[in-house]
């Protein structure tokens, strides 16, 4: 089998919306002829963890864990509204650094890898993947899951820590010998930077795993369900929806006990603050992060699905978050409530998997909302059937196998013409 090192700080059993495009990588690379080898943190600083995806590493990768410098603590200066750019370039996470390179060369060195693979967030990961390239004369494939230095969740104290992080991007894209990307967005927003990346960029989407969705508990809920899943943080903001169903409730009072609105994951400070400003306490429940599967039960036990793209501007409507490709595996109709034509919305459109509304227009939500429980209440609510097949986690992956597969052929006819030269 071909050999690729794949370095992704995000990795179980650590949990959360990151770790499962490098997992899911893994778990179908060796079904194209691929042998995997993981380079991950020993000690991440992060708390969301979900043990039970350690379930789904297959017996044919290798997992290499190594110690990072860094502690919660280092987050400290934040809670006094102190920017972490002003210490750490390019994240808070570049203690990983030293001991990654060590481990990431003796790995190469001593099973013969083939090709590498970064993925990122977090950013060190392609300083890693771009060191060990230069070392080692490997050919290089980094991934962006996020925009980097264009991120509209990155505030640089300076222009010259903006300048030392873009300079260091474009080194990276430069030096790699591929780029894949998990969105269109992503990758207009780097070509139109980095005019010489264009002839090697690729978009690979998140997904679905099917059997996410295998021996699932079903349970039919006796309200109206309407779920969200994951992370609420930064420019996210549950606001508009929260406002739409007050609205709602305010209008029509018999639907307080009629229906439900269920925010799984880590829903973040504000949410909680909203719904007892907003007195939705018996609407609307608030449950802590858990398992991936169980997660999945909530979505495949609900009414509809709850997506939220609420950044403004061109930057929003590029977001393609990767819980909307479960939603869609789900079957459930999605309310998104984002840009309305934006890469989430041209994808539901399509499928005919639900409805969008712009965050701006709380009258439109609150109509959309009344309009999916009347459809509930008489019987109108199907699952949704768009042929989703293109999001498939092992279609992704044999995407990824022929770029793997390429840029190694590459390397080995410049190999070969530089050996024939010398001669």
């Amino acid at each position: 089998m071909k050999k690729v090192l794949m370095i992704a700080y995000d990795y179980p059993p650590l949990g959360g919306g990151g770790v499962f495009r490098t997992l899911k990588f893994t778990k179908y690379l060796p079904q194209f002829g691929f042998q995997p080898y993981v380079l991950t943190v020993k000690n991440p600083m992060y708390t969301t963890k979900d043990p039970t995806l350690l379930k789904e590493i297959p017996p044919e990768t290798k997992v290499f864990r190594t110690f990072s410098f860094e502690h919660r603590v280092l987050k400290a200066p934040r809670l006094l509204n102190i920017n972490l750019k002003w210490f750490y370039i390019p994240d808070v996470n570049v203690g990983w650094l030293p001991t990654a390179i060590h481990k990431g060369t003796k790995i190469i060195k001593k099973e013969n890898i083939d090709v590498i693979f970064a993925t990122a967030p977090v950013w060190t990961s392609l300083l890693i993947g771009f060191i060990l390239k230069k070392k080692t004369k490997k050919p290089l494939v980094i991934d962006f899951r996020d925009p980097w230095t264009s991120s509209p969740f990155i505030r640089y104290p300076t222009k010259l820590h903006g300048k030392i992080e873009r300079k260091m991007e474009e080194k990276i894209l430069q030096y790699a010998d591929h780029i894949t990307v998990a969105g269109s967005r992503i990758k207009s927003i780097l070509t139109k930077r980095h005019l010489h990346i264009r002839s090697k960029i690729t978009v690979i989407t998140n997904g679905f795993d099917p059997d996410d969705f295998k021996n699932l508990k079903k349970q039919q809920a006796n309200k109206f369900r309407i779920t969200y899943t994951g992370s609420i943080y930064g420019l996210l903001t549950a606001k508009p929806f929260l406002l739409a169903l007050k609205k709602l409730t305010k209008e029509k009072p018999n639907l307080r006990n009629k229906l439900e609105a269920l925010f799984v994951g880590n829903y973040g400070r504000e949410t909680p603050v909203l719904v007892k400003k907003l007195k939705l306490e018996n609407v609307v429940k608030l449950i802590a992060y858990t398992s991936h599967k169980k997660t999945i039960e909530y979505m495949v036990n609900s009414h509809i699905l709850l997506l939220l793209i609420t950044v403004k501007g061109s930057l929003g409507k590029g977001i393609l978050t990767g819980k909307l490709f479960e939603y869609l595996a789900s079957r459930r109709p999605v309310l998104a409530i984002a840009p309305e034509n934006g890469a989430a919305a041209k994808i539901i459109k399509k499928l005919k998997a639900g409805k969008t509304v712009s965050p701006n227009n709380i009258e439109l939500i609150k109509e959309t909302i009344l309009k999916f429980y009347e459809n509930w209440r008489q019987g109108k609510l199907n699952e949704t059937t768009g042929d989703i097949s293109q999001y498939d986690r092992k279609f992704l992956t044999q995407q990824l196998v022929k770029i793997l597969e390429r840029v190694m052929r590459r390397q080995k006819n410049n190999l070969r013409t530089q050996f024939t030269v010398k001669r």
